[in-house]
């Protein structure tokens, strides 16, 4: 109808991509739930968010029986109440993440059982009783993550037998017992990052034949035994970053044939046994940067014959003189890190001829180990921060006005004509915007400057350049772990 639609004065409202009638109030300062004086009653999508909310939830929602999707976050919400979504049958995205409800119960969802998302993330949930959540029998997704729940109780999941995404993460578990997830067999994606977990009872995994996602990180791993994965042979994605690992037993993966993304960074392995990886032909990811490796020898790659992208950044023991060989094997590459490493040979990247991300951040490079990239004529993506260099030569700059995203900071450049003249010309004509531009470390008038702002008719000739302590702490000023990943 052409008729004038309420909207709340704090709201904008409009049809969404699937026409349906839609009020998000974002402005913050909400005192009280919308009602229908204020808004249609058929609207279809609510999205409220804070910040300086102060709402409760009641009876006054039932009114939008047409309602959809209902997101309150970041709105000081205490609790749910009894029965506010009763007779809401077309509900099916349920969101009240970064709120402060304390308790959930099963009165809660009362009449909720065509639902299929509910995110209670970031909330002050300590436990829940059993069959909380009996009433969403359609539920595909629950989000629990970040809340304070230090206990999983038997039938937790009662009735939930068509969730697919179980989201537990940021909650002081300390145990997964096995019989809670009896309830929940069709279950694809799991994940409990940092939930002070010690180790996982196999049973666990036996009773989620279909997991395809795992993502234990961030946990108190030491060991996992070879037969850990045995019943969870659908794995596609494994993250067992920021755990306690020194090695990857043999054959520990040998179930997971479908495996196409694994992460074990920042562990402590010394190193990768031969046959841990046997059976991953289709494996695409690999993650082992910030572990204590000495080498990755060519025969624990040897069958990967799928794997586009490595990470092996800041592994500072490893001598990578010693991995062309291993380099050799894996030549169809398109992402690689080596940060935070030290010396590069000269032809160390010779075999990756179709690399298109490229982070060598972090490792004192200088002017002429900038030849390392030589081989590679495909790069999109090229991270040489936090190096050594003083400029970049006519050569280089050749090279690097055909990458649409390189990425130079925090390196002692010198802001003249023989030093960075050539590049300060070339980045204005440049058809595409890089994230961040270089910044000049001297002269010291324009030192912070970026060199996209710079008129090059006022620089000085050239420069020297005398080593001093200034220089190091132009790379080094930072905590450098962060900053030798992969961001794909």
């Amino acid at each position: 109808s052409n008729t004038k639609r309420k909207c709340p004065t704090e709201c904008q409202c409009s049809m969404d991509d699937l026409d349906r009638y839609q009020a998000i109030c974002t402005k913050g300062g909400l005192n009280s739930l919308l009602s229908p004086n204020e808004l249609d009653v058929d609207v279809k999508v609510i999205i409220i968010r804070g910040p300086r909310n102060s709402i409760t939830i009641g009876p006054a929602l039932r009114q939008f029986m047409k309602l959809e999707i209902l997101r309150i976050t970041d709105s000081n919400l205490p609790a749910i109440g009894a029965e506010s979504f009763w007779g809401l049958k077309y509900l099916r995205i349920l969101d009240l993440s970064k709120n402060n409800i304390t308790n959930i119960t099963e009165n809660n969802f009362r009449g909720q059982d065509n639902l299929l998302e509910l995110d209670l993330s970031k909330n002050k949930v300590l436990r829940m009783a059993s069959s909380t959540f009996r009433h969403l029998t359609d539920l595909r997704r629950l989000n629990l993550a970040d809340n304070s729940i230090v206990e999983l109780v038997q039938r937790n999941f009662f009735m939930l037998s068509r969730l697919k995404y179980l989201d537990l993460s940021g909650n002081p578990l300390q145990d997964l017992q096995p019989d809670v997830f009896r309830d929940v067999p069709e279950l694809k994606v799991l994940k409990c990052r940092n939930c002070q977990l010690k180790k996982i009872n196999p049973q666990m995994y036996n009773l989620l034949p279909l997991l395809s996602e795992l993502d234990l990180g961030r946990n108190e791993f030491k060991f996992l035994d070879k037969d850990e994965f045995r019943d969870v042979k659908r794995l596609t994605k494994v993250l067992l970053d920021g755990n306690q690992l020194s090695v990857v037993v043999d054959q520990l993966f040998r179930m997971q044939k479908s495996l196409n993304h694994l992460d074990l960074s920042y562990n402590r392995l010394a190193k990768v046994p031969n046959d841990s990886f046997l059976q991953l032909t289709n494996l695409t990811f690999l993650d082992l940067s910030y572990n204590k490796l000495v080498r990755l020898e060519p025969q624990s790659i040897r069958s990967l014959s799928n794997l586009l992208t490595l990470n092996i950044s800041g592994n500072v023991l490893m001598d990578l003189r010693e991995m062309r060989e291993t380099f050799e094997l894996i030549p169809q590459l398109t992402h690689l890190a080596i940060a935070d490493m030290g010396t590069m040979p000269v032809g160390l990247l010779h075999p990756f001829k179709q690399l298109r991300y490229l982070n060598i951040s972090g490792n004192s490079l200088n002017n002429t180990a900038l030849e390392v990239i030589d081989p590679c004529r495909e790069l999109e993506f090229l991270d040489l921060s936090r190096n050594q260099l003083h400029g970049i030569s006519e050569d280089t700059v050749l090279r690097i006005q055909g990458i649409r995203n390189v990425r130079l900071d925090n390196n002692p450049l010198i802001c003249d004509e023989c030093h960075m003249g050539k590049l300060i010309n070339v980045v204005r004509q440049l058809q595409w915007k890089w994230d961040t531009y270089p910044i000049c470390f001297l002269p010291k008038s324009l030192r912070g400057a970026e060199i996209n702002n710079l008129d090059i008719n006022g620089l000085h000739t050239c420069l020297t350049f005398i080593t001093d302590e200034e220089q190091n702490a132009a790379s080094t000023s930072y905590n450098f772990l962060e900053h030798g990943g992969l961001n794909t």
